[in-house]
């Protein structure tokens, strides 16, 4: 004869398993909306660069960190994890959008320094006044140059200055005309007359330090191919870590 197992007293108050499943989806998503609010105020700030490709690696991670505390695996694990597994992802969206550059002479002075290491997002669209990566033919070095002119518009270099479309690009926070022209002129030292309209698909790079830049006044106008990242922030340098305009 078998005995029968004892009969167990329900008690209302008694955490059930559901309750104690939802108590471990909370512990386990804290750190990825912890760190979700860190990003979005940091990049609010200012305090860290603006990486729009992020965004779904939160979204899987917060998605993830629900899902995983409600696996019948021990809690260690499940904190493992939870606090890893943005890891190879990020690395993943970082390595497919971004890439590094190191600036080499004084073309950008005062912006940038010799030296200066620089992330550079390789998914951006040229945009006006923007810093921006691009090879040239002839140059065994990817250049740094900031993006003056955009196709179509009316490029003039007078006074030491230039514009674009009769609006003053360079130099960008002004200045005075006669110290412009006596110290850092922006002559064209190509031989292309000016003013001239740029082409479809042509972008005039001009550097910051035009008395030391070999830029667009050299080599002319670039294509788009031409362009390979827009520089977003300074990872070491003169500017230590933090954003370049």
């Amino acid at each position: 004869m078998t005995e029968s197992a004892p009969e167990v007293a329900f008690t209302p108050d008694e955490p059930t398993d559901h309750k104690r499943s939802w108590a471990r989806v909370a512990v386990g998503m804290a750190p990825s909306l912890v760190a979700l609010a860190a990003w979005w105020g940091g990049t609010a700030l200012g305090w860290l660069p603006d990486i729009k490709g992020l965004f779904p690696v939160f979204v899987v991670w917060v998605f993830a960190s629900a899902m995983v505390p409600l696996a019948y695996i021990r809690k260690l694990y499940c904190l493992l994890i939870v606090f890893f597994l943005p890891l190879p992802i990020t690395a993943f969206v970082l390595a497919m959008n971004f890439t590094t550059a190191r600036v080499e002479g004084a073309s950008m002075w005062p912006t940038l320094v010799e030296g200066d290491v620089l992330l550079v997002d390789t998914t951006a669209d040229p945009a006006p006044l923007g810093i921006y990566v691009f090879e040239v033919e002839g140059e065994n070095n990817p250049l740094v140059k900031r993006l003056a002119a955009m196709p179509g518009q009316l490029v003039d270099l007078r006074f030491g200055r230039m514009f674009a479309d009769d609006v003053e690009v360079h130099p960008r926070r002004g200045g005075r005309t006669d110290e412009w022209n006596t110290e850092r002129p922006v002559p064209s030292v190509s031989g292309m007359s000016f003013p001239r309209t740029l082409k479809d698909d042509q972008y005039f790079l001009l550097g910051d330090n035009p008395a030391q830049s070999r830029d667009s006044r050299r080599f002319g106008p670039v294509g788009r191919d031409s362009i390979k990242g827009r520089v977003v922030w300074s990872l070491k340098g003169s500017h230590g870590f933090g954003p370049v305009e």
